[in-house]
């Protein structure tokens, strides 16, 4: 059994190495994605033009989850995509998820003086954000959809206004 082992790991090792030698054949055909546009000659990618005043309505959420921090989600995405869809298309508005019990996104909680679940609205002005705002009636409003959606929508052409 031992012998049997100790083969197939030098088989293995030989494989990645003579694949690691292997020459790769320069394919100068650019692979188009959603979001980037990759040269394989070059391997260089290019970022669409950043929008820089814009308006990014982050939902933040824990691993668990019930199901009003479900519908805050869901409510949400629904106002942004059924009120929004030319400025989602646009740049000048995004949105974005993001769990806080995962570590790359504790920092959140600070940033934004979250103590539960929560849709946050940043404006970004010349590339930074300049103000944020909690839309904290979110918890009051979840028992109806329709006075939710309005409530997050109403928010977002307000904030989209303010200079």
């Amino acid at each position: 059994m031992k012998t049997s082992a100790m083969i197939l790991c030098f088989l293995l090792l030989f494989t990645v190495f003579a694949l690691a030698d292997t020459p790769v054949e320069k394919d100068t055909k650019p692979i188009v994605t959603d979001t980037l546009v990759i040269k394989t000659d070059s391997l260089k990618a290019e970022q669409p033009e950043e929008i820089s005043d814009k308006v990014i309505a982050y939902y933040f959420h824990g691993t668990r989850r019930c199901s009003n921090c479900i519908k805050f989600e869901e409510y949400s995405k629904e106002a942004i995509d059924s009120g929004f869809a030319a400025e989602l298309a646009d740049g000048t508005l995004e949105w974005r998820t993001f769990n806080t019990d995962e570590s790359e996104n504790k920092h959140y909680v600070n940033d934004y003086q979250l103590y539960t679940k929560s849709l946050i609205l940043s404006k970004v002005v010349d590339g930074k954000e300049a103000e944020w705002k909690n839309l904290d009636k979110i918890w009051k409003l979840v028992a109806s959809k329709d006075k939710f959606i309005e409530y997050v929508q109403e928010e977002i052409k307000a904030y989209q206004k303010e200079d």
